[in-house]
């Protein structure tokens, strides 16, 4: 039996790409392994959003060839996709497969793949599919998790100045809303009770096949076919009160909304090539909060872009605390070829961003406890997502104090307390 392992770098789509490639392996012929075991074939999903995810790329293609100096290193992903000819530089490689060739070359590759003198490379110019329907094939299962993840879109139309993703994605495209809700039924029958929708920018679902990310959401609410619907980010420029509303009122999709603000200063969000202001934001953000006050609201931010004064990095920290903001995640830049933020003058030291950085995490951090410990005596519907943890449908961790529960189930829990950014509950009393 041939043994594979995988390693995914980066964001779910990516996640879902893998789970693709692991359900497609027959199990009477292919046998999983984890990545620091010994395997025939290894299997690299990689991101390339940063300097730092392409160092990790790297590093895992060491791991690997130290685990099994006889094993066949596959590089797949955003990284192989726009650095190709870098990573056939890079020893120990032997197959490099891009994201425009990854679901017609990389099974073969697998199946057949033996270890090469000089890379081979399998990666054709993604915006040449332009035309190209949405492609990626069904699953069944995500082997060790509780919760699905759905790709319903791929690809990005927009060229923020700082993003290296279009090139590594092409062009937005989308799975017909048919499909998808056969999709989510074959996922429920296999017992998944939650669903996130995923895509490189999700809002932009539709646009290409005649309807719309909100119509999508309105017909898969009214299916019902799952109990929970969570959402990924959304950019403040493509929703509205309407659809905050239209949450609020849903039994289905989850109350998290992920509101990408990269940047609380309006100059910087115009180098950005952002497409809203910060007081679009605010009025967003607050809107939720007013409209579902128990609304996780998150956000990503971008420290150190181009040109980023000590004022407009004030401007984000303040927009930062004084929003109803539950949760973000804070992002150094990282300067990226094909893209034109990488030629502005200006460019932040490293110090300065790290302290930057380390200032909004731990805003972030209070932040999120304040949040959690509001809801201390509460009681929620929470997924057990493995023996001892759980999560409720507005995105709170909870360590399950109770010892029996399986996972998988929904189990009515309790919020008794908080550790650091993680509430502590048992089950509820009937």
């Amino acid at each position: 039996m041939k043994t594979v392992s995988f390693v995914t770098l980066g964001c779910k789509v990516n996640q879902y790409d893998t789970a693709v490639l692991m359900n497609k392996l027959p199990r009477s012929r292919y046998k999983t392994v984890p990545f620091t075991e010994k395997a025939d074939v290894y299997v690299i999903d990689t991101c390339t959003v940063t300097h730092k995810a392409d160092a990790e790329a790297r590093n895992y293609i060491y791991r690997a060839k130290r685990a099994n100096p006889d094993g066949v290193v596959v590089v797949t992903g955003c990284y192989a996709q726009v650095s190709s000819e870098e990573l056939k530089g890079v020893n120990g490689v032997d197959y490099v497969v891009g994201n425009s060739d990854k679901f017609t070359s990389l099974l073969k590759v697998i199946r057949e793949g033996e270890q090469q003198p000089e890379p081979q490379v399998f990666r054709s110019d993604i915006f040449k599919e332009r035309k190209k329907s949405f492609e990626s094939p069904d699953i069944e299962n995500f082997p060790g998790r509780t919760r699905a993840f759905l790709k319903v879109q791929d690809g990005c139309n927009y060229a923020c100045s700082f993003c290296i993703i279009p090139h590594a994605r092409g062009r937005s495209r989308s799975l017909g809303v048919p499909e998808i809700l056969n999709r989510m039924e074959k996922l429920s029958l296999a017992g998944y009770k939650e669903i996130v929708l995923t895509g490189i920018h999700i809002a932009s679902y539709g646009r290409d096949i005649g309807t719309s990310f909100f119509e999508l959401i309105k017909q898969i609410d009214e299916a019902k076919i799952v109990g929970r619907v969570r959402l990924t980010s959304l950019d403040p420029a493509d929703f509205n009160a309407e659809f905050i509303e239209f949450v609020a009122s849903s039994d289905t999709i989850c109350p998290q909304f992920h509101v990408a603000l990269q940047s609380g200063d309006p100059d910087v969000l115009k180098r950005m090539r952002r497409r809203y202001e910060p007081e679009r934001f605010l009025e967003l953000t607050e809107l939720i909060r007013e409209t579902i006050p128990e609304a996780a609201i998150g956000s990503d931010i971008m420290v150190g872009f181009p040109g980023e004064t000590e004022e407009e990095f004030r401007n984000t920290y303040s927009i930062a605390r004084e929003s109803p903001l539950t949760y973000f995640h804070v992002f150094p830049y990282s300067k990226r070829k094909m893209t034109s933020a990488a030629l502005m003058p200006a460019q932040v030291r490293p110090k300065v961003t790290k302290n930057r950085s380390k200032m909004l995490r731990e805003l972030g951090s209070k932040k999120k406890s304040e949040f959690v410990r509001s809801f201390i005596g509460k009681t929620f519907p929470v997924l057990v997502e493995t023996h001892s943890k759980g999560t409720t449908p507005n995105y709170i961790s909870v360590r399950l104090q109770d010892k029996g529960l399986r996972v998988g189930d929904e189990a009515d829990i309790k919020i008794t307390g908080v550790n650091g950014e993680e509430a502590i509950g048992t089950t509820a009393l009937t």
